[in-house]
């Protein structure tokens, strides 16, 4: 029968509702589970631009399931429209990942590995560093960036953005001190051009409204700093990099690994993919091969 996908709708512990894609191959998970005597799922974390659009590596889930790893590719506030309309708030968003799980341990799995992708590796990192990890078999990091505050104010001056990273701190942070950051009536939407390359055009802008870059991007938003979570997590830990990112800087997963390791886990694995850029293209093998790998020895 190959892969099949079933379509789940998650309710958070909130009430905020987001759709899931499980794919799943039946035989291979059976293979895998006698193998292994454990039933493990993979969660994957979409990017900025979520599951349904381009935010996530479409090639990855279905692979990981023919491998026997059933792959849920799991929908947060981050994604699509979230950071528009006000509801990508990072924290608020670990608890997409965490009722994703409970819709897994609900299904019979008894472990599951968090993976996440851009962005999402950050919330991957997150969500593990702040939850029990008893039944946590691994985490993977697919081109994760160091902290996302960080991440953005590299690539404000790498294009020279407008407005600068420190003009758009300076302008929230006098909002901040009013107390009003997280009041709807002073949400307002801004665009920062050239964020993500060298024009003016919509391709390489970025639109957020202030409490959405507040609380991921803003100087404050410890939680989505990757380096404040990672010495918290024990599990084993892949990091995926490919060394001509043109998004995330390929020396900040080698720094990561190392953080990581000076914090006292010594299961951490790095997989640099030679030629590829954020996306992967033309090295989908490559990396399916590193993260299938470490699956396959955790899991």
């Amino acid at each position: 029968m190959g892969v099949e996908r079933v379509l789940a709708t998650i309710p958070a512990v909130d009430g905020e509702v987001h759709d899931a894609l499980l794919h799943i191959d039946d035989r291979a998970t059976r293979v895998r589970e006698r193998a292994s005597g454990r039933r493990t799922a993979v969660i994957h974390v979409h990017g900025i631009m979520g599951n349904f659009l381009v935010g996530t590596l479409r090639f990855l889930p279905a692979r990981l399931a023919r491998a026997g790893f059933p792959t849920l590719v799991v929908e947060t506030r981050m994604g699509n429209v979230g950071q528009l309309f006000g509801k990508a708030i990072f924290e608020d968003a670990v608890k997409d990942i965490a009722a994703a799980r409970g819709w897994l341990q609900a299904g019979g799995y008894d472990g599951v590995v968090v993976c996440g992708y851009s962005s999402g590796a950050t919330l991957a990192a997150r969500y593990v560093a702040t939850h029990s990890q008893a039944a946590v078999r691994g985490l993977v990091s697919i081109s994760g960036p160091w902290g996302l505050p960080e991440s953005l104010e590299h690539r404000s001056q790498q294009w020279g953005a407008d407005p600068t990273y420190d003009g758009i701190a300076a302008r929230l942070g006098e909002v901040v001190g009013e107390g009003t950051p997280d009041s709807p009536a002073d949400d307002r939407l801004f665009v920062i051009e050239r964020s993500r390359g060298p024009t003016r055009r919509p391709r390489d802008s970025e639109v957020y409204t202030y409490r959405t870059w507040w609380h991921s991007r803003g100087p404050e938003a410890h939680a989505a700093r990757a380096y404040r979570q990672l010495p918290h997590v024990t599990v084993p830990t892949l990091f995926t990099q490919g060394d001509a990112d043109e998004v995330v800087c390929p020396e900040e997963a080698e720094r990561q690994a190392t953080l990581m390791h000076d914090a006292g886990n010594d299961r951490v694995h790095l997989a640099r993919i030679p030629g590829a850029t954020h996306f992967y293209k033309g090295h989908e093998v490559l990396l399916v091969d590193a993260i299938t790998a470490f699956l396959r020895e955790v899991a």
